[in-house]
């Protein structure tokens, strides 16, 4: 039987970690970024909380090349590193006697790089796919393990995806595990001429420009739903979160009113001017609705 050491910080790990338990394989370690570490996770999980429930112990970590040492102890065969932002240092990747096994959330050598989930639906994309890889030196460049494609439907946002790929995940990893029982280790190298990488998303990136289109409008909501932080707009200086809108095709004088114009609004639904027709505001943050007329 193989040794592993897993290592993660947010709710895909979690459920990668039980899925990866629940086979009953050699879990020599785990290790969970610390919550006071984790500012830049809004899906943080503590994984210790998997851990327990499996009578199995988790030691919490702010920095993963601060293990290196401790992981070296458990003289684990595969290294497991499920949804940890922090790059993996050569001290641990060469501790491992097979190697070390990430994942990414898109078809590589397709979207290397950040937010891979967030860019493939604002961008419009129909498709994407998960990627379990070898850990290398590089960024999301290391031979491919495992991969499976899934589609994106015009209803899914940012929360039904991520549900998808957790659920990807753990079919997945139930599948291939058994290989590495028996020795094998599959690996397929990227084609890195057909790469691309996505650049990091700022908060600038989550403000709606109503001068876009509406189902472009749609796509970024869509894109940044619960648990990224949310698409916004700017009404009286203050940030608003929009969480869902729909669109809406609009006749008359309205077709030449300007971008980001309140057409209409009440009992909680905002209509407003976008560069081709309207959307509806169906799910947002604010507290005093916007007037007929405003512009936001």
């Amino acid at each position: 039987m193989k040794r592993y050491v897993f290592i993660g910080a947010v709710d895909f790990s979690a459920a990668c970690l039980e899925a990866m338990l629940g086979t009953g394989l050699d879990m020599a370690g785990i290790f969970s970024l610390e919550k006071g570490a984790a500012s830049a996770n809004s899906d943080y999980s503590d994984l210790g909380e998997v851990a327990r429930k499996f009578g199995k112990p988790c030691r919490h970590f702010k920095r993963i090349k601060d293990e290196a040492e401790c992981i070296r102890a458990l003289e684990p065969d595969v290294i497991f590193v499920m949804g940890l932002s922090q790059v993996i240092p050569p001290e641990i990747l060469d501790i491992p006697s097979i190697g070390t096994i990430g994942s990414h959330p898109a078809l590589l050598p397709r979207n290397r790089g950040r937010h891979p989930i967030i860019w493939a639906i604002a961008n419009g994309l129909t498709k994407s796919g998960l990627t379990l890889f070898w850990l290398d030196n590089g960024i999301d460049t290391g031979d491919i393990w495992a991969q499976r494609e899934f589609a994106i439907r015009p209803e899914d946002d940012a929360s039904t995806v991520y549900d998808r790929v957790k659920g990807l995940a753990s079919e997945m990893l139930k599948a291939h595990i058994p290989e590495l029982e028996k020795g094998v280790a599959s690996r397929r190298p990227q084609d890195s001429s057909c790469a691309n990488t996505l650049r990091k998303r700022t908060a600038k990136d989550g403000e709606i420009d109503w001068r876009m289109g509406t189902k472009r409008i749609c796509d970024l909501m869509r894109a940044l739903y619960r648990p990224y932080p949310g698409a916004h707009c700017v009404h009286n200086g203050r940030e608003v979160k929009v969480w869902k809108g729909k669109e809406l095709r609009i006749t008359g004088a309205a077709r030449g009113f300007e971008p980001g114009k309140v057409l209409s609004s009440d009992s909680g639904s905002i209509v407003v001017k976008t560069g081709d027709s309207a959307i509806e505001l169906v799910e947002h943050g604010f507290e005093r609705l916007p007037s007929a007329g405003e512009y936001l």
